[in-house]
């Protein structure tokens, strides 16, 4: 059978660069769900108990140690005529998005059976959207090899992701309340509303698998040597990945930043209203923290063709870090200028987020360079583990600062105690995990610079083993 040509990178059609990010609607629509609401689901609507959701939450996040690389593996051995990574947005997309509508379904079960359902339903979850989610993603390192063009299709997820995340987080409970106010049942306003979302998240993953028909290039698969198995092929894939040091910088990058974006996300409705004292303009603090990153997203290609991704990446935590400066020194004792400090630093980390995946695609580069192995998926399901682990780990450490603090739920206003520590924990936290970050962006840099060499290599290396085929 006549081996398909690869598409020069520069023919990618305007509506794929522009209708790529559908897919990320519906990945928002999984991820903010279940970040903003399922805790809540879970004591308020079925009645586990917080300790034994958090519990839950806690042995979730280990199996996703497991699970996502492992599906990254498992993804990258996929032969089909769909390609690697399109098969599994068609074969889970459907039961992603039943499994989504069923985690927040509460059936009228005994304590236990509640529990059961809830473990079953939400790791279930889970798994699914690794293997929609890692394929979706590596899915634009198959599509084009050109770093530009990969800046493109993820500025495309972008845009989508940010307008994902203002529709999700205003009206999602507001739908909930309309139809529990119209049926007398809140669980009713759950089971539909995320029912819709899961329809929809299903959709949005076909219609990438439709959009990118004939993009998931689609290698010769190599010979496995006699006496080698399928699994210890999978664990060298793995080995290659954690002997690639731009891989190991780029992930290390990823954990530190999503940690501390759980970290200072979760603490805005604190800080608003117990240290800076205004609890009615949470919504706008929050609001500033979001929308400049859209004018980061709009000038995304260009900061990546003058400077290049690492010293853009680098630019974007460094103008977060002098805005912490500025808060650290007037102790955001003048709201106007907190809020300026909110969208600048916004700008930034919009900036250096929206290349995070762009730049993981470079070490899927080296790594085939380095070891003759491509491994796009298994790579990228580090952005995917740091996503979670980071995330959950961001909100466990919040919650044990909150109490060293001696936070107190029940009161109305914290002592100075409480205060103090929140806005240590406010500017301290990103700015020490900023300047970590800034310094392996310098270190990416070097490595940038050798990727045109690199990828030329690699073309003369595809070109040659298609030669011998």
């Amino acid at each position: 059978m006549r081996e398909k040509k690869e598409r020069p990178a520069s023919t990618l059609p305007r509506k794929l660069t522009m209708f790529y990010g559908i897919g990320e609607f519906g990945q928002q629509l999984s991820v903010l769900t279940l970040n903003m609401y399922l805790l809540y689901f879970y004591t308020n609507v079925m009645g586990i108990s917080g300790k034994a959701a958090g519990t839950l939450m806690l042995i979730a996040r280990v199996w996703d140690a497991i699970n996502d690389p492992m599906m990254g593996m498992i993804i990258d051995n996929t032969d089909s005529r769909h390609g690697k990574c399109r098969p599994w947005l068609l074969r889970c997309a459907i039961p992603g998005g039943i499994f989504l509508f069923l985690t927040f379904f509460a059936p009228n079960l005994s304590n236990t059976g509640k529990l059961v359902w809830a473990y079953v339903t939400y790791i279930g979850q889970g798994m699914l959207y690794t293997a929609t989610g890692i394929s979706y993603t590596s899915l634009i390192s198959r599509i084009t090899d050109d770093p530009i063009e990969r800046v493109g299709l993820n500025q495309s997820r972008a845009f989508i992701s940010m307008f994902a995340a203002i529709i999700i987080s205003s009206s999602t409970l507001k739908i909930v309340e309309a139809i529990a106010a119209s049926t007398g049942s809140e669980r009713v306003g759950f089971a539909v509303t995320v029912g819709v979302y899961g329809l929809v998240q299903a959709l949005c993953y076909l219609g990438v698998f439709r959009l990118t028909k004939g993009f998931d290039r689609q290698e010769s698969r190599p010979v496995r040597a006699a006496g080698k198995s399928a699994a210890g092929e999978m664990f060298r894939s793995l080995g290659y990945i954690l002997r690639n040091p731009l891989w190991r910088w780029l992930a290390a990058s990823t954990m530190l930043y999503y940690t501390s974006s759980s970290i200072t996300q979760g603490i805005v409705v604190y800080y608003v209203k117990f240290y800076i004292e205004k609890p009615d303009l949470v919504g706008l603090a929050t609001l500033c923290s979001m929308v400049s990153s859209f004018f980061a997203i709009v000038l995304l290609k260009v900061f990546a063709k003058k400077l290049g991704k690492a010293k853009s990446c680098a630019m974007g935590v460094g103008i977060a870090i002098c805005c912490l400066v500025v808060r650290l020194v007037t102790r955001d004792s003048i709201f106007p200028l907190y809020l300026v400090c909110l969208l600048v630093s916004g700008f930034g980390l919009g900036l250096f987020s929206s290349l995070l995946v762009p730049s993981l695609m470079d070490s899927i580069d080296y790594g085939e360079w380095l070891h003759g192995k491509r491994n796009d998926a298994l790579v990228m399901s580090a952005n995917s583990f740091g996503n979670k682990l980071g995330g959950g780990v961001g909100v466990a450490l919040l919650g044990f600062m909150l109490d060293a603090v001696g936070y107190n739920a029940e009161a109305l206003t914290q002592t100075e105690a409480v205060r103090s520590g929140l806005f240590n924990t406010a500017i301290f936290v990103p700015f020490t995990v900023f300047a970590i970050v800034f310094c392996i962006m310098l270190v990416f840099s070097r490595y940038e610079k050798k990727m045109p060499a690199i990828r030329a290599e690699l073309s003369e290396r595809r070109k040659a083993g298609q030669g011998q085929a």
